[in-house]
């Protein structure tokens, strides 16, 4: 697809994110929309809001915790993205939030190349617990090629304290996702590709491809543990993910 049209799609796909509304999804109006389509045009909309004075400082997972013959997708994140346990979220800022516990993981230093998960096991490298809140802005999806190109579906990226990843098993981190006072799901690492550190070398490899690579700082999103639940004011609004090893994360929503 020609770059026009791609640029296009990213303005009316910015727009739907900037406004909270959702649009038609793209492969609705382009039926031969591919994958690689639709990483430019999240590559666009995502360098729009850098030159609005946005900064990437992430990326995010997903379908990594789902069956074969899924395989994962990847998102970005930037600054205003991030935002520490404790936050308060406005709801009018979203269109539909879901949220679901997964493991995050800090790069502690640029990675050029691909990298294995002993690699990554054994390097300058951070964990700790997360929530991601999940956002549509988009209706009528077909699947991995609307969510790619909307940004993986990304709003937030809910941020605990990190520790050193060699601290801990990854796979083995358990945790439990509450909302409104009572437990919604449980999960643990190994359902990310039998490692979340499975997820961060796909990561390494996907980006390396694209002409792309991880920073230091960069925070990861891994991918569900807990599934998806959706932001259901009055009762669902308050929600804390409790991981066995990595402490407490929590995010509230206001109506």
């Amino acid at each position: 697809m020609n770059r026009q049209r791609l640029g296009e799609l990213a303005r009316d796909l910015g727009a739907a994110w900037s406004n909270a509304v959702a649009i038609p999804a793209p492969s609705t109006i382009e039926e031969s929309l591919t994958t690689e389509d639709a990483y430019s045009i999240q590559d666009l909309l995502i360098a729009d809001r850098v030159a609005r004075g946005r900064r990437v400082t992430g990326w995010k997972l997903g379908l990594t915790s789902a069956p074969p013959p899924a395989t994962p997708i990847a998102g970005t994140l930037l600054d205003d993205m991030i935002i520490p346990t404790g936050s308060n979220l406005a709801l009018s800022s979203m269109v539909d939030p879901m949220v679901e516990a997964e493991i995050l993981i800090r790069i502690g230093g640029t990675i050029d190349v691909p990298q294995t998960v002993a690699e990554l096991g054994n390097g300058p490298h951070e964990i700790g617990p997360g929530i991601e809140v999940i956002d549509y802005r988009t209706i009528d999806s077909a699947g991995v090629v609307d969510w790619i190109a909307d940004n993986s579906t990304v709003a937030y990226a809910v941020v605990g304290d990190f520790i050193p990843i060699a601290a801990v098993d990854p796979a083995g981190i358990e945790v439990s996702l509450s909302g409104g006072g009572r437990l919604l799901a449980t999960g643990r690492g190994e359902q990310v590709m039998g490692n979340p550190l499975a997820a961060v070398a796909w990561l390494s490899r996907h980006l390396v491809a694209r002409g792309q690579r991880l920073q230091r700082g960069d925070v990861i999103l891994t991918g569900s543990l807990t599934g998806h639940h959706r932001v259901n004011p009055p009762d669902l609004v308050d929600f804390s993910a409790d991981f066995s090893d990595l402490g407490t994360v929590a995010v509230t929503f206001q109506t």
